[in-house]
């Protein structure tokens, strides 16, 4: 299972917060790591700047987390906000605190590529897709979900990682 971000430490929180950001909290299982036993706790901490926009997206992002029992808005101007934030950016035993910030850019790797080509085989073939032409795929986070942004020939879509993690192509004999 891919997971992109990077772990929260106090210099990062501490630069971050140098203007007024939102942090909406969730359950990350992508965080666990092979080597994590199953007490450890992973989550993700996505960050919004403080603005009109922002503010609505922060909005939707806590309600599409209503199952999560353990989503959570921070505002780094409250002062009991920040002093958990600060808790959790220490990284605390038992927990693994990510934020929405990957440290390098994204690549696919070659099992994840052909996955890609498979699935666009399968439940995109109207393309006519051919494995040897160039496809553009982009890693994407909306509302603390990754996406796959696909591009070819003037064509795209978007799909969820774990589709395409946990695709299975139809075996026909």
């Amino acid at each position: 299972m891919l997971n992109p971000y990077i772990i929260l430490t106090p210099a990062l929180l501490s630069a971050m917060t140098r203007q007024r950001i939102y942090f909406v909290r969730q359950q990350w299982p992508r965080g666990k790591g092979l080597h994590e036993d199953d007490s450890v706790t992973c989550f993700l901490f996505t960050h919004y700047v403080h603005h009109e926009v922002d503010t609505e997206r922060v909005q939707r992002h806590m309600r599409l987390l209503f199952n999560d029992p353990y989503r959570c808005l921070y505002d780094s101007q409250n002062p009991e906000h920040m002093e958990k934030l600060r808790i959790a950016a220490g990284q605390p035993e038992g927990y693994r605190i990510y934020i929405n910030l990957m440290q390098k850019k994204w690549k696919a790797g070659d099992v994840l590529k052909r996955k890609i080509s498979a699935y666009v085989a399968s439940r995109l073939s109207w393309w006519k897709y051919n494995p040897a032409d160039k496809l553009k795929v982009t890693l994407k986070e909306r509302y603390g979900g990754l996406y796959l942004a696909l591009l070819w020939k003037g064509q795209q879509t978007e799909v969820h990682l774990e589709e395409i993690e946990n695709f299975r192509p139809c075996v026909t004999t």
